[in-house]
């Protein structure tokens, strides 16, 4: 598996897109042109239209594929509690990199907890990593590391959100709360 830096994802899909217009291009060159050439032109040119349709499968195939914006919830319980959604389940190797920074602060759900947080699931968020005595300030910068967006919510309901798409240690947050129809304040 090959993980692209965030400014790489970027120049990948540029680079996509214009694989995608070239070939296009070089398809209606080919159709307009077929007709009027010789044989053996014309096998060249059936050669490279089967390219250029294999090129644009690829690139669009590419870009469906491309990951989309991995986001992460951070939930402070009590002084020292809290608990991480993402929606980034499938890089799990995030998750893992995570747990093993932190280590023994990271404890398993009870099944009470796992019915609590069960609701962010219908949001696409799921509730993945439970930590004990970590500053609030820690766990949030190493998320900024590893994901696009952190949405972090304090005991009071009050938001932050601070987008890392462009650069690892964003300068400021916003007051915006993740797209959440099932959140409840109570929780």
């Amino acid at each position: 598996m090959v993980v692209l830096q965030r400014n790489e994802c970027r120049r990948h899909q540029l680079a996509l897109l214009l694989t995608i217009v070239l070939s296009v291009i070089t398809l209606i060159s080919i159709v307009l042109n077929f007709s009027g050439a010789s044989q053996a032109v014309q096998l060249g040119l059936g050669a490279l239209g089967v390219a250029g349709v294999f090129a644009i499968f690829l690139a669009v195939l590419q870009l469906y594929a491309m990951p989309k914006r991995s986001q992460v919830v951070l939930f402070q319980n009590d002084d020292e509690e809290h608990v991480i959604a993402t929606n980034a389940i499938h890089e799990g190797f995030k998750l893992r990199f995570l747990r093993d920074i932190l280590g023994e602060n990271v404890t398993a759900f009870t099944d009470e907890d796992r019915q609590r947080w069960k609701t962010l699931e219908a949001d696409g968020f799921y509730a993945t990593l439970y930590i004990r005595n970590v500053r609030k300030l820690i766990i949030m910068r190493l998320c900024t590391m590893i994901f696009d967006d952190v949405f972090i919510a304090d005991r009071n309901n009050r938001w932050e959100h601070h987008d890392s798409s462009n650069t690892a240690e964003p300068s400021f947050s916003k007051r915006e709360m993740p797209p959440l129809t099932t959140w409840k304040s109570s929780t």
